[in-house]
């Protein structure tokens, strides 16, 4: 069993705690707080795209479970900036435009980070800018990788078998998600004119 009492707390949402793995600080515990949390059903989304063999360049890749003195725990590859430091979620560095990456910076790593989705076919329950983290590749430069919402809740998840379904389904969750930025993020002219451009 791995305790976690003295671990270090790096997240953390309405259903789960996350924390840095005490013995491998490459890898993240997540501890989900409700048994009928969202983490069994991710878990099968991963094992899908692990037998698939997908690219886990933008996707924390998931390690499977381990007990821990809080629970079940979920083990992830923990995303780290170029300096070590732990990646900051997309929301925290659209909250100011001084925390922004540039506008033709973030458009080329939002560009990357769609047609990932769509290349790979990785459906989510919902892109939002909490659950993707900006993973800073130099002082300069970085990518998205998604950390949380995996899955497919559609009624019939026929996306998850189909190039044609899970292209559509993705472009309305992308259509989605430029809304969710606009909304919580219009503040930021940086995020008004990447949005604007992307919706064009």
């Amino acid at each position: 069993m791995i305790d976690l009492r003295d671990a270090r707390l790096v997240g953390k949402g309405s259903s789960r705690f996350c924390y840095v793995h005490p013995e491998d600080d490459s890898k993240c515990i997540k501890v989900y707080t409700r048994s009928r949390s969202a983490a069994p059903r991710e878990l099968k989304y991963y094992r899908l795209y692990e037998r698939r063999r997908i690219s886990w360049e933008m996707m924390a890749r998931n390690y499977g479970t381990v007990q821990t003195s809080e629970g079940k725990g979920w083990v992830f590859g923990l995303v780290r900036d170029f300096d070590g430091g732990i990646s900051k979620t997309l929301g925290h560095c659209l909250q100011t435009e001084e925390t922004t990456p540039d506008a033709e910076a973030l458009l080329r790593v939002m560009e990357v980070f769609r047609d990932y989705l769509v290349r790979e076919r990785i459906i989510v329950w919902e892109l939002k800018a909490d659950n993707l983290l900006y993973q800073r590749s130099s002082q300069d430069a970085g990518k998205i990788v998604l950390v949380d919402g995996v899955g497919n809740n559609e009624f019939l998840p026929i996306a998850n078998y189909s190039n044609i379904f899970a292209k559509r389904t993705l472009s309305r969750k992308w259509r989605k998600f430029l809304h969710h930025l606009w909304r919580g993020y219009s503040h930021n002219p940086v995020v008004r004119e990447v949005v604007t451009r992307l919706d064009s």
